[in-house]
């Protein structure tokens, strides 16, 4: 997740509304349980012509290193510690005001990215407050638990306002077989989940049928 992109996006519509404002008044996998390579990650990321966005950066998984997060410990915890080998991440925009979207997948054996999601899911769903900086701007999230995915999923949506714009977001964690799917989804000035939703199922859908078919727990 880019705290700076978020804020830059909100900070622009802001900008914009104050103004008018003013105006008027690859291949499957066995299912062994083993970890998928960095290669099988990187072929199971969303791509642009997955989500109409554009923009697609795919890296060696940063997480949220460097940005100004705050609130929650539990989730800060989660969402600071370091990406595991082989990490892959996809970052999307849909231009400067957004929509923004995050994918991370990392991987480990079955029984280990358990525990990792199980650390995930418990902070996610406790959390109710998170805090984005970036050069002295500073947005506050309040989290509420929404549904999205299956059982082996866990979301949560992220309201705030920054320069008189409603911010919303959703992030999610799904754990299907050997890999932990990261997702992180911002609207500036929208209030519809059915995008984070869509993206957040073809996201999972991707992992399964791309690394995890035969050993993937359903999301």
């Amino acid at each position: 997740m880019c705290t700076a992109a978020v804020l830059t996006a909100a900070a622009v519509l802001g900008g914009t509304v104050a103004a008018d404002t003013a105006g008027a008044a690859t291949g499957a996998r066995s299912g062994d349980g083993s970890a998928p390579s960095p290669s099988e990650l990187k072929a199971a990321l969303l791509t642009s012509g997955d989500t109409g966005l554009s923009g697609a950066d795919s890296t060696g998984g940063g997480g949220v290193s460097g940005d100004g997060i705050s609130g929650c410990r539990a989730l800060v915890k989660v969402l600071e510690a370091p990406p595991g080998a082989g990490t892959q991440e996809a970052d999307f925009s849909g231009g400067q005001t957004g929509p923004l979207l995050s994918e991370e997948l990392t991987a480990s054996t079955s029984a280990k990215e358990g525990a990792v999601y199980a650390r995930a899911k418990a902070a996610l769903t406790s959390c109710r407050d998170l805090t984005l900086t970036e050069g002295g701007t500073r947005l506050a999230l309040t989290l509420k638990p929404v549904h999205f995915g299956g059982g082996e999923s866990t979301a949560t949506r992220m309201e705030g306002k920054l320069s008189g714009v409603q911010v919303n977001g959703y992030m999610a964690f799904g754990h299907v077989g050997p890999v932990l799917v990261g997702f992180t989804f911002f609207q500036i000035a929208g209030d519809s989940p059915q995008l984070a939703s869509a993206l957040y199922q073809k996201a999972v859908d991707k992992v399964r049928h791309t690394v995890s078919t035969g050993g993937g727990t359903p999301v």
